[in-house]
């Protein structure tokens, strides 16, 4: 029989692998959410459940919804995907009468933790199949999935040579998990269930080594952020690791250990210059200010030549910035400085330095025909946040949030 390695919400399996056969699921998890968690087995006598506790990933999937979303299978990508797969299996003479519309209201109306494949797996041929056959036999007859299917597949048409069960089975042996996994995070009544990877049965009968299945992203996986100046990566970074815990480790950021490469706007302008004159194929996000220099490279920037995975963008518009103190020839005034004055310190707490908060008028851009501003006393605001705690509620890091959020969500929607 060999050993299994399988994915899951409880007793409902995902996806499932044998001996040194698998799909690697390290990058769903990350090396913390290694814990004792529930293997289930079934007693082939008796026909009674086994749990054992053993090592194991294990997450909410709640948490990995994000993870799955930065590794290219957002609620954009997923669609896409889906209907890829479709057509590729439609070209080998497969009729796939399941739209992606009916697998995501499908997968939305069941209770998962109803569901029990690993039962039903072991009463047919104790996994003992192909995942084709897994999913004809398994998944499709788990009466919650049934229950909510909008196709019968009792009935064969006239012209099919085939069950129709038969089609679907191969359809979905060939498609990929994380989609079923993206649609299941969607649904706010999984969130707080776990989603556990078991490996440690080929781990323990020695098909693979414990270190090659508990490992930290590849390059490949992870992005490079790239801004203006080493302390915007510096705030960046630590709002983060401190705010976003789940999903840091995806960042990464250029050394700043020595001089910072990128200081000032026109060098990050000609760092992406180069990056598209290569064709640079990794994953990374340039943010410029939204101030004026910054937009006016931002724009020039994002006339580049470039895949979607060479990303350009700016810090964002806030409500906030609409009606600010500003300093300048004409005396004190009230302005808009989004697109003018915003660099990233405007997003830290204004209140942790004593002060009311300003921006200065340093000089006129004639090309973009209005004033470059800059925040009256920035490094105050960067020493304050250095020293601050942005999870006790001390620290207004609301607006951090928001910056986070905004550079995500830009990000996501451009690989969808």
């Amino acid at each position: 029989m060999g050993s299994m390695i399988s994915l899951g919400i409880g007793r409902m399996e995902i996806d499932w692998g044998k001996n040194n056969a698998y799909k690697d699921h390290s990058a769903l998890f990350q090396p913390k959410d290694i814990k004792q968690v529930p293997y289930y087995y079934v007693n082939m006598e008796t026909g009674e459940p086994i749990v054992e506790m053993k090592e194991g990933y294990s997450r909410k999937l709640s948490t990995v919804k994000m993870r799955l979303d930065l590794l290219g299978y957002s609620i954009f990508s997923i669609r896409r995907l889906y209907e890829n797969s479709t057509k590729e299996c439609e070209e080998f003479g497969y009729k796939i009468r399941f739209t992606f519309e009916d697998y995501y209201n499908t997968l939305k109306a069941i209770d998962v933790p109803q569901v029990d494949t690993v039962r039903i797996a072991v009463e047919y041929d104790e996994n003992g199949y192909d995942l084709g056959e897994y999913v004809r036999k398994c998944i499709l007859e788990d009466p919650q999935i049934k229950e909510h299917l909008p196709i019968t597949y009792d009935e064969q048409e006239e012209d099919d040579w085939r069950d129709p069960k038969y089609d679907l089975s191969e359809f979905f042996e060939n498609l990929d998990p994380y989609i079923t996994l993206r649609i299941l995070a969607e649904n706010p009544n999984n969130y707080d269930l776990e989603l556990q990877w078991n490996f440690a049965d080929v781990v323990e009968n020695g098909w693979v080594k414990r270190e090659e299945i508990v490992n930290e992203l590849t390059p490949k996986e992870k992005i490079l952020l790239v801004t203006e100046g080493s302390s915007d990566s510096f705030i960046i970074k630590r709002a983060l690791v401190s705010l976003y815990p789940d999903i840091s480790d995806f960042f990464e950021f250029v050394d700043m250990e020595e001089n910072y490469p990128f200081t000032g706007v026109g060098n990050l302008y000609n760092f992406c210059l180069g990056l598209a004159r290569i064709g640079i194929q990794n994953k990374v996000i340039v943010i410029f200010d939204n101030d004026t220099a910054g937009l006016e490279k931002y724009e020039l920037s994002n006339l580049l030549s470039k895949p979607n995975t060479f990303f350009i963008t700016k810090l964002p518009e806030h409500t906030e910035f609409s009606s600010f103190r500003t300093l300048g020839p004409q005396g004190e005034t009230e302005e808009n400085i989004n697109g003018k004055a915003v660099s990233i310190e405007c997003f830290l707490d204004f209140d942790s330095v004593a002060k009311i908060p300003s921006v200065r008028w340093t000089s006129f851009n004639k090309k973009m025909e209005q004033y470059q501003g800059e925040l009256v006393g920035k490094d105050e605001y960067t020493r304050a946040y250095k020293n601050c705690n942005l999870i006790d509620g001390s620290y207004d890091s609301s607006k951090l949030k928001f910056l986070i959020d905004y550079l995500l969500t830009q990000w996501i929607k451009a690989q969808g």
